[in-house]
């Protein structure tokens, strides 16, 4: 006997074994965004396309290949030659319209520079540079100058400077006159001026406190080209990307920028940043400087800082009234009004200057076999005769003890070194009493105490550097740096070897100051007397230092 199944009903069976097959198998997955947009919008569409000629009346549209915003136009989008009246630029959807309001030059080139402008709209990737060029004219101007701009002092390259060409050499253009031709630095300090005039051109680079176009305020960091520089015929085969030098065809153009420094040396308003400490500083640096009392003399310390434009004073005693001096730095006097300290929360209200209770000790070059160990105080500290240090030494399980006097001299004294001598990869622990330091402000020490391992031989390293120099007639300044810091600075007048030993493991620079005026550190410069700051050259690359490990290099000095 045969079941026979009508048809109706066997589409309903598969249907069902079906649904329960899916419901057995199907599982729910939150669903995941995936990878984290990190491009910024490209452009897919030019209408008119860069490069076009006989445009007169443009409206430009420029389409992306997502949707976009506009990150600051007004000093992100650049045009070149400049115009009066920044033209409209409109979004809509993925295009960007751009519509100008002046009429424009017959037979001109026009450049427009997108810098960091153009941001994807969710995750606000920036397209870096984005070139967009047309001509009123027959002809598109086709040629072009590039280069970078470098801080004159650190070498680090100057990010979102203005960069002005003029065709013409007059010192007074930056002041006065809007250049021919502008652009920006690019992040690694680079810069790039596509679809120019053939010519020579002044090059002068500004970083604009006003945004005005000009070098008119003494703050604004500078650099400048000491000649004209032609440019050169050469094709831009990447609108979004900037315009990479040719050998042999595009100049090296290298700028250094550096705030002027004052010829005139005008003392600022003193600083009072806490009790009995005045600090003087100065717009320039002082040579010769003489200080006189109009109503009394007050017994502290003076200091005058390397640079020779801050004067600090550290006073014997607390200043309770208001005294007069003059400061006569290089000829130039000014009346200075010392008054007595005052906290911030005591400001206005008449209260007599706290004195903090402790005195700031630190104890540096623990563990350092090669570096005495030294106190660094907050304050100058009042001259003492007998000064228990006691030292512990930690054996096995022995410690044995010994007791350091010392005295504190009637100088100016921030740092004493403790006259120890320490034995290699030893435990030791030092101790010293509170209230035995007392600062001329009042306050004095708390108990210091510290144990540290010293270190031997062989964790340091030694660097033997060549400085090869050439014969220019004056001298050069040496600094070997670990990061901000300056390990050692040397002055050289001719070529020789430099040793650094007992160094510590790390990455090492070093840097070159061109000391033309011999002053034995580094001066800016001064476009208006046309004076290039003081050439500072970097070797090539870091130095690593390794422990137990010896360097040898050359530092030819171009």
């Amino acid at each position: 006997m045969h079941l026979i199944i009508h048809p109706a009903v066997r589409k309903i069976f598969w249907f069902i074994l079906l649904a329960l097959f899916l419901g057995a198998c199907a599982k729910i997955v939150t669903p995941t965004g995936g990878p984290k947009d990190s491009v910024p919008p490209k452009m897919v569409k030019e209408n008119p396309v860069s490069g076009s000629v006989r445009i007169t009346n443009p409206v430009i549209k420029i389409s992306f290949d997502e949707y976009f915003t506009l990150n600051n136009p007004t000093d992100n989008i650049l045009i070149s030659p400049p115009v009066e009246q920044q033209p409209t630029f409109t979004v809509q959807d993925k295009n960007l319209v751009i519509k100008f309001k002046d009429p424009l030059k017959p037979n001109t080139t026009y450049n427009m520079v997108f810098s960091n402008c153009i941001q994807d709209f969710h995750e606000n990737n920036k397209l870096g540079y984005y070139h967009y060029s047309f001509s009123t004219g027959d002809e598109i101007d086709n040629h072009s100058l590039s280069g970078s701009v470098l801080d004159a002092l650190t070498l680090a390259p100057c990010d979102n400077y203005f960069v002005f060409l003029y065709d013409q050499d007059i010192d007074t253009l930056p002041l006065s006159t809007i250049p021919s031709y502008l652009t920006k630095t690019l992040s690694n300090g680079t810069f790039s001026f596509q679809n120019i005039k053939p010519g020579e051109y002044k090059v002068f680079a500004l970083k604009d406190g006003n945004g005005n176009l000009f070098h008119d305020l003494p703050s604004e960091s500078v650099a400048f080209a000491d000649r004209l520089y032609k440019s050169v015929k050469e094709p831009v085969k990447d609108t979004t990307q900037a315009a990479e030098p040719l050998a042999d065809t595009i100049p090296d153009i290298k700028l250094y920028a550096f705030v002027a420094a004052d010829s005139i040396p005008v003392l600022m308003h003193f600083e009072n940043p806490s009790t009995g400490v005045y600090m003087f500083p100065y717009k320039a640096s002082v040579e010769q400087l003489s200080i006189t009392a109009l109503n009394r003399e007050i017994p502290h310390f003076e200091i005058i800082n390397h640079q020779r434009d801050t004067v600090t004073w550290y006073m014997k005693e607390p200043l309770t009234d208001t005294l007069s001096f003059l400061f006569n730095a290089d000829g130039h006097v000014d009346t200075v009004q010392v008054t007595p300290y005052k906290s911030k929360k005591a400001q206005g209200r008449g209260n007599k200057p706290t004195v903090p209770s402790q005195l700031p000790v630190t104890l540096l070059n623990q563990g350092h076999r090669f570096q005495p160990l030294t106190l660094s105080f907050g304050y100058p500290v009042k001259p003492t005769d007998s000064i228990d240090v006691i030292l512990c030494t930690h054996q096995k399980n022995v410690t044995d003890t010994a007791i350091y006097r010392i005295i504190v001299p009637d100088t100016l004294v921030t740092k004493l070194e403790l006259p120890i001598l320490f034995e290699d990869k030893k435990s030791y622990t030092v101790i010293i009493a509170d209230s035995v330091f007392t600062g001329y402000n009042g306050q004095a020490n708390d108990t210091i105490k510290a144990s540290f391992t010293t270190k031997s031989e062989k964790d340091y390293g030694s660097l033997s550097m060549k400085y090869v120099v050439p014969a220019r007639g004056f001298q050069f300044v040496t600094q070997l740096k670990m990061g901000n810091q300056v390990v050692q600075e040397d002055i050289i007048t001719e070529t020789q070897t430099i040793e650094y030993k007992h160094l510590t493991p790390g990455s090492y620079d070093i840097f070159v100051v061109e000391d033309r005026n011999l002053n034995g550190r580094w001066d800016s410069g001064n476009y208006w007397a046309g004076q290039q700051p003081e050439r500072v050259f970097k070797y090539p690359t870091a130095i690593s230092i390794r422990a137990y490990w010896d360097n040898e290099e050359t530092f030819e000095i171009p």
